[in-house]
């Protein structure tokens, strides 16, 4: 291929990438070019249906590696999704939105701009282009777990509507059958496309051109991009900050290490790390479960274990299956009609970090998601506290009589040092990383982009994905990403204006 030309590059067609070449192309800002690795997810009915998931194969992914937790679980399956759309094509589409005070925190790290005020008009702009489903098919299983959460003394809540500890449905981003990604509501069908969007799936970018300071397109295993404006990186929280640190962009005694010609000092490419982290509790039914419709995961549970906590501090997905990121002890084989349901800390503190395994473009970073690391032990506690209430719920009326047994952690595990060493062995992901090109205070050595996603150090170069987090939000994060997204088109509109 030869070089091209373009005025805006965008690399990454995930969840954020879709809205914002859209956004742009929409914007007549000239020529954009949308660069994925992955293929198209049109007409993928692996990809498209929501019950489908389970056709998705290795293709569909990059097959990343966390390195093995401290103390506990061995090393973890990472799975980042790559096809046009994103992990918005990957995952179960719960469809949150945060707490109003997740957005305040924000701000006070230094992110201004990013509170309530700032960020609702972009929600709003979401919602209209993608679909929300909150009545889609249920479970009977599944609604007998609600109302074990009734009988646990939480209130009915319309998640979609607010969030507040409670029992009820996951929202789904879906349109009947179909997933409502990003790339879904903003690009099918791709042939009608404005004639200044350029899609190019199956293309990598290997590092980032400079001139100077100034970021002038991308080097690729197609060729070279030139882009006149703006290059946009939406690879999301891992392969963003990966592909700063290929292009010099990173912690400068790191790169001098691997060889790679410093541009900016930036420690905070890569660090900041978060997480949901996760550990199931596993029941074993009398009877087999009904098949589900659409997804495993219907229904959602949030309580609040700290009083003077702004939101719950835990949010429990009830899995319809039990299918773990690690192998667990011998008891689950024992499990033939198996659920689970899975707290998780809602504003996880521990930072884990990202790294080069070496500057390879192709090889795989290294990730370690430091699980239980927050120096106060804040996860662990408002873990173990979530997870001691799932265990209680196996004596309410609407489960009893349904489960067998509890095969996970088990009825010998009764301590807390016991139920910790078992969390720490089984914890798993909920595969929202985060974070790791951090957006807030300038006067903070480690942040990566400042309130308008452009990157310190550099020109004409901005991230906008969920490595420009702050902090940890209290729910699922594909509705924040998209939210993320058309702040920044506006941003980027507004400064071509």
């Amino acid at each position: 291929m030869e070089d091209q030309t373009c005025d805006y590059l965008v690399i990454g067609g995930g969840v954020a990438g879709c809205i914002i070449a859209r956004r742009l192309a929409d914007g007549q800002s000239g020529r954009v070019i949308l660069l994925e690795a992955g293929p198209s997810d049109e007409g993928d009915r692996a990809a498209t249906h929501l019950a489908h998931l389970d056709e998705q194969t290795a293709a569909y992914e990059w097959g990343f590696k966390a390195a093995p937790l401290a103390g506990g679980a061995s090393e973890m399956h990472y799975s980042r999704a790559k096809i046009l759309g994103g992990c918005a094509n990957h995952n179960d589409c719960a469809f949150l939105i945060p707490p109003d005070s997740d957005f305040a925190h924000w701000e006070r790290l230094g992110a201004k701009g990013w509170g309530r005020d700032g960020v609702r008009p972009f929600f709003a702009r979401v919602d209209s282009m993608v679909a929300a489903d909150t009545n889609a098919p249920r479970n009977p299983i599944s609604e007998a777990f609600v109302q074990a959460g009734r009988e646990m003394g939480l209130a009915d809540i319309a998640f979609r509507e607010r969030i507040a500890p409670g029992v009820g449905w996951f929202p789904l981003n879906i349109k009947g059958p179909l997933r409502q990604s990003t790339s879904a509501a903003y690009l099918h069908p791709i042939a009608s496309l404005p004639a200044n969007l350029d899609i190019q799936t199956g293309t990598f970018a290997e590092r980032l051109l400079f001139k100077g300071k100034r970021c002038v397109g991308a080097i690729t295993d197609r060729g070279t991009i030139h882009a006149r404006r703006e290059v946009i990186l939406t690879a999301g929280a891992l392969q963003s900050p990966q592909l700063l640190l290929l292009s010099g962009l990173g912690p400068a005694e790191d790169l001098r290490q691997l060889d790679i010609q410093v541009r900016a000092d930036l420690p905070g490419v890569g660090a900041h790390l978060l997480d949901h982290v996760a550990a199931p509790v596993i029941w074993d039914l009398h009877n087999p479960v009904p098949d589900w419709k659409l997804t495993p995961f219907e229904a959602m549970m949030m309580i609040q274990i700290d009083a003077l906590a702004p939101a719950p501090d835990a949010l429990f997905h009830f899995g319809l299956r039990v299918r773990e990121k690690y192998d667990l002890n011998p008891r689950q084989k024992t499990v033939t009609n198996g659920v689970k349901v899975s707290p998780n800390v809602a504003r996880a503190r521990s930072q884990g970090s990202l790294r080069l395994a070496s500057p390879d473009p192709r090889s795989a970073p290294i990730i370690n998601l430091n699980y239980f690391s927050d120096p106060d032990g804040y996860d662990q506690r408002i873990l173990l506290a979530a997870m001691k209430f799932a265990r209680r719920m196996i004596a309410t009326p609407a489960l009893d009589h349904l489960i067998r047994a509890e095969v996970a952690p088990g009825p010998d595990v009764v301590s807390d040092r016991q139920l910790m060493r078992y969390i720490k062995t089984v914890c798993e992901t909920v595969y929202h990383p985060s974070g790791t090109c951090l957006m807030g205070d300038p006067g903070n050595p480690r942040t990566v982009v400042g309130s308008d996603l452009k990157v310190r150090g550099v020109e004409a170069l901005r991230v906008a994905d969920a490595s420009v987090f702050p902090s940890m939000i209290t729910v699922n994060i594909a509705n924040t990403v998209m939210m993320v997204a058309e702040k920044a088109a506006d941003a980027i509109l507004a400064d071509a204006a």
